[in-house]
């Protein structure tokens, strides 16, 4: 008897933590330090390892978070933070707490990456650019501060060199747009652009889209739908011998925001994450548990009277 109770409470527990686990999909914009990768789940930033397993919320503002980017030492996560009506760069330890607001314009402001110094930080914006389709880059302390504009006229995603003095970039941008295998004027390419002396290099040359670079040593890596495959897929350009090669091919469905980090390249791709490793080339799929409260879908009740526009008997 005392058995069978025992076995009775064990399948309650199992039950319910049961149902608390999502087999979730569709993770958002993520990026990797050397030991955990950071993502964006239901509007909210997660924390996992490298290995996988069940993730760590790791905020939980009323607000969405994403394009978020470990510290080159992994101890902070920058990202855009949208909690007063406004997207700004906010950071905040991997260990959580408070996110504090780096950036305070009235244009949204959309983080891009950490210098590689890790005291500074890069984001897109179209505060000064005179058309809100088209981003400038803008660098910061990471502390706060004053901004300062970047030389290249328009930028949307970029990556910098390891001493900071070039930056590979793509001027235009069709990452949020709906259609797909397009080809025409709209897609950027990817620029190497050099800061000091102001001399700039297109690597891609091409119709297709190319997007998201990834400065790595003497390559950079960037997510095209240029292949025959006609889905987004990762690139590389080698800058010593200018040559390109395509390193994934997936022919089913497209990849999705690639990020760079120490020794990887983290992506989205069919609803899981992957890490492409930068000395085989060779992907593993990282599976991830969420345990959520599900708490955006518990009904409740809400006071809509302001929004009434009209009415009729």
């Amino acid at each position: 008897m005392k058995n069978h109770f025992l076995l009775i409470c064990i399948s309650f527990f199992l039950l319910n933590s049961a149902s608390a686990q999502v087999s979730a999909r569709m993770f958002r914009t993520p990026d990797v330090s050397q030991t955990q990768i950071v993502f964006t789940y239901g509007g909210d930033l997660w924390l996992v390892s490298k290995e996988g397993g069940t993730a760590v919320k790791l905020s939980s503002p009323s607000g969405s978070e994403g394009f978020a980017k470990f510290s080159p030492d992994g101890s902070k996560v920058a990202f855009t933070g949208n909690y007063d009506g406004n997207s700004d760069v906010y950071v905040m330890s991997v260990a959580g707490g408070l996110p504090t607001r780096v950036t305070y314009h009235g244009m949204p402001d959309r983080l891009i990456d950490w210098y590689p110094t890790g005291d500074t930080l890069l984001y897109a914006s179209s505060r000064e650019s005179g058309k809100q389709r088209f981003n400038q880059f803008y660098k910061i302390p990471a502390t706060g501060g004053m901004s300062v504009k970047l030389p290249t006229a328009y930028g949307e995603f970029a990556s910098l060199s390891a001493d900071g003095k070039k930056i590979a970039y793509n001027e235009r941008s069709v990452l949020f747009d709906t259609w797909k295998r397009y080809r025409g004027g709209s897609n950027g390419n990817i620029w190497i652009f050099d800061l000091n002396t102001l001399e700039s290099l297109n690597i891609t040359n091409t119709d297709a889209g190319s997007e998201l670079p990834m400065w790595y040593g003497d390559r950079v890596y960037y997510m095209s739908d240029r292949g025959t495959e006609e889905r987004d897929n990762i690139w590389m350009y080698d800058i010593k011998t200018k040559t390109t090669t395509q390193i994934t091919n997936y022919s089913d469905f497209d990849i999705h925001f690639p990020s760079l980090g120490p020794s990887e390249i983290v992506y989205e791709a069919n609803g899981d994450l992957y890490l492409l490793d930068l000395k085989t080339h060779k992907s593993r799929v990282v599976k991830v548990n969420v345990v959520t409260d599900l708490l955006a879908v518990k009904p409740k009740k809400e006071g809509v009277s302001k929004y009434i526009a009209a009415l009729s008997i």
